[in-house]
């Protein structure tokens, strides 16, 4: 049994105040106290569907190393466990937890009860799944008064209400506070607020809407973090021009506050607010701060109460008085400070709940053995997309906690197994030359066994096809953690594959640079996934230096290096095209022509007269080597455009138009476009070949590509997928009820 002395217990995925709450404790946690031992218990509760990230600011402490992350399987014991927020048990667990407790803290961060009286949580419930599976004795932490009340007069044999509520810390020094800021502009006033998108936010009618955030008033401007379309179909109307919308964003909170004047917030009256994290902050920063009067048991003297139709008189009072506007802004921030200090409060509290005194000890590394399998299974393609992909994400995996295992139809799975992976091949019906419906049932059986004796703690599919076979097995594993990691640029051919986006737990779409174009059935589903950067498999800045990289194919320093990358040729036939390009770039005598063949396709023919100045390679991958390039033609799929683009190699491309491939030509035709690359459709503009090739070897014509691709910011989305993969297969779930998940 390995020992913590705190674990916390939360369904990471919430972006608001509950995580950010838990990442302030942590912080100053490990700012002061070096020898604690931290623990976190990720659990997947039923109220967030998406795969989202876990918050920003509690990974953070993942990724340094201080914050252990538990998974199912292991054996821990700690001292108190935080259980932030009851929705994490509402249900039980699906699998047993990897951590007991002496003593559990059950914190609740919402009422049991809406102001329309909706409940949100049984209280009994929710603290007996606690003492049942985490700690004997579960005592009940309210964040407020509020949360207090609708406890009613609740006693349990589990474990009492305390008397102190958990009150909200936060960190000084992150909210920043100018004491000699500007006065406010009379005729531009900034108000702002900012909240996760949801209408239980917004008041309830445009009227209150209007009046509370100064629509009627041109020379107010009403900024707001954590818009949306949401706004418009609640209130059935646009937003009024001086209004400005933004999507939340968790990290840029402190620099969106700091700009304002003035914040104010309300809220419907469905939502009783248990606590107001986002008032916390805006007062940090010393803001004067308009809210509803039920908020003044909360925020005391640090804000100012009024009705929605009084909000514009409470302005003009303090624009009218300035030294009162400077008062208000110092009697919040020290309210805050008095009150809210992360700094005075987080050890101390922890010892009142039975934290004993921590002796610094020397101890080795823990090694639990087992590493948690992570099953990356893949589609058939026509190249080494998926696999690159999957690649991509395994590359980036914690590799002392997780154990990718590969399954793929395609035949290309031997890069995985090069790469040290151990892989299984799964033939598509094609290569069987059998009927789509014995094979499913095959496929069925071979997926059934596969994840019955890998046992993974996540599969990760990637593919667009979704067979009736892997359907039947999502089906037979509902505790499993599926995620579909999902591209878009999809052609009408597939739309009918949507329909099984309900089997997997969710899904993920990495990002397109051409995604603005992208109109294709992915586009109507885009709310219910979660949306990631571009991926690539090898990060630009990590590829070998430009020396190196030419010295590897022996090219001298006057060779003008051209690659040619057509495909594997399985579906869309470009030898004609190919013959015909090499003969247009050997006319120029600087040319040497790379052609990188793909795993899947024979070696072409050398047209003759070639010489040493076509050099045929297998590599995989070649982007690693791609710095020794000065241009490129070849194919618009989404690994090999996103390289080419992101790594700054002008390049002319030739989209496989294919039924079932996806829309390699909206990429194409995007990038000629924005002036990031040359389309060359293989059928349709052959008579503008000799153009295009004299183009791209044109000096002045690569220079302004590679200068536009050089202002593109950097994508991050395989690191992005691998974090989320990794939390995602360390959580508990506790979504779903036992007869959802299981025929009987």
């Amino acid at each position: 049994m390995n020992e913590l002395d705190v674990v916390y217990v939360i369904d990471g995925r919430f972006e608001g105040g509950v995580s950010t709450a838990v990442a302030s404790e942590l912080d100053e946690l490990f700012r002061h106290n070096s020898s604690i031992r931290v623990g976190l218990l990720l659990v997947r509760a039923h109220l967030l569907r998406l795969p989202w990230p876990v918050h920003g600011g509690i990974r953070a402490h993942v990724s340094s190393g201080r914050l252990r992350v538990l998974r199912p399987g292991e054996h821990w014991h700690a001292q108190l466990a935080l259980v932030h927020h009851p929705v994490v048990f509402r249900h039980l667990p699906r699998t047993a937890l990897p951590v007991s407790a002496d003593r559990a803290i059950l914190i609740l961060h919402h009422p049991m009860f809406d102001n329309d009286g909706t409940r949100q949580y049984d209280i009994a419930e929710v603290q007996a799944n606690t003492a049942a599976t985490l700690a004997p004795e579960v005592l009940i932490a309210p964040v407020s008064p509020v949360v207090r009340r609708a406890l009613g007069g609740h006693t349990s044999e589990h474990g009492a209400v305390v008397d102190e509520e958990w009150i909200n810390l936060i960190d000084p020094d992150r909210w920043p506070f100018d004491p000699d800021r500007p006065p406010p502009n009379p005729g531009h006033v900034v108000l702002g607020r900012h909240a996760r998108p949801h209408p239980q936010k917004w008041p309830d009618t445009w009227e209150e809407a209007a009046a509370a955030h100064l629509a009627h008033r041109p020379e107010v401007e009403f900024r707001i973090l954590g818009a949306g379309d949401f706004l418009a179909e609640h209130y059935g109307r646009p937003m009024p021009p001086n209004w400005v919308e933004r999507p939340f964003d968790a990290e840029g909170v402190p620099e969106f506050l700091s700009n304002l004047d003035f914040y104010v917030y309300y809220h419907s009256s469905t939502w009783l607010e248990a606590f107001g994290r986002t008032v916390l902050e805006a007062l940090a920063c010393g803001l004067v701060t308009v809210l509803p009067p039920h908020f003044e048991e909360l925020f005391g003297e640090a804000a100012v109460y009024a009705a929605p139709e009084d909000v514009s008189d409470i302005i003009d009072g303090f624009l009218d008085d300035i030294d009162a506007w400077r008062a208000q802004r110092i009697r919040a921030r020290r309210w805050v400070l008095r009150h809210h200090n992360v700094r005075h409060r987080v050890e101390d509290r922890l010892k009142l709940y039975g934290l004993r005194e921590i002796v610094p000890v020397e101890s080795p590394a823990i090694d639990l053995g087992r590493k948690a399998p992570v099953l990356f299974l893949s589609t058939n393609g026509i190249g080494v997309g998926h696999l690159t992909q999957q690649l991509a994400i395994a590359d980036r995996l914690p590799k002392d906690e997780i154990q990718p295992v590969f399954a793929s139809m395609s035949f290309s799975l031997r890069v995985a197994r090069d790469a040290g992976y151990p892989v299984f091949y799964l033939p598509h019906h094609r290569h069987l030359d059998a009927g789509p419906e014995p094979w499913n049932r095959i496929f069925a059986e071979e997926v059934f066994d596969l994840i019955r004796h890998v046992k993974p703690a996540l599969l990760a599919y990637d593919g667009t096809a979704v067979f009736g076979g892997l359907a039947n097995v999502l089906r037979e594993f509902p505790d499993m953690i599926s995620l579909w990691v999902r591209r878009a640029m999809w052609r009408e051919y597939h739309r009918h594959f949507l329909e099984h986006s309900d089997l997997f737990t969710g899904v993920l779409e990495p990002g397109e640079l051409a995604g603005d174009l992208d109109h294709g059935p992915t586009r109507e589903v885009r709310d219910d996934v979660h949306l990631v950067q571009p991926v690539l498999h090898i990060d630009p800045e990590d590829r070998h230096d430009r020396a190196t990289a030419r010295a590897a194919y022996g090219l001298k320093d006057g060779d003008l290096a051209v690659a040619l990358q057509m495909g594997s040729g399985a579906n869309f036939d470009v030898r004609d095209l190919r013959e015909a390009v090499i003969e247009l770039l050997m006319r120029d005598p600087r040319v040497r022509v790379l052609e990188i063949v793909s795993p899947l396709a024979a070696m072409p023919t050398r047209p003759a007269g070639t010489g040493e100045r076509l050099i045929q390679i297998r590599e995989f991958p070649s982007f690693r080597n791609s710095r020794a390039l000065d241009a490129a033609i070849g194919v618009a799929g989404y690994n090999s455009f996103h390289e080419q683009i992101l790594g700054g190699i002008p390049t002319v491309f030739v989209p496989n138009e294919a039924e079932e491939m996806d829309s390699q030509l909206t990429r194409a035709q995007w990038a000629e476009v924005m002036g990031l690359g040359l389309c060359l459709r293989a059928r349709h503009d052959i008579g503008a070949l000799a153009q295009t090739v004299r183009s791209i070897l044109d000096d002045d014509e690569r220079a302004r590509l590679r200068n536009a691709m050089a202002a593109l910011p950097p994508a991050r989305g395989a690191q992005e997928l691998a974090e989320i993969i990794t939390d995602h297969s360390a959580m508990v779930r506790t979504d779903i009820h036992p007869e959802r998940g299981y025929r009987r």
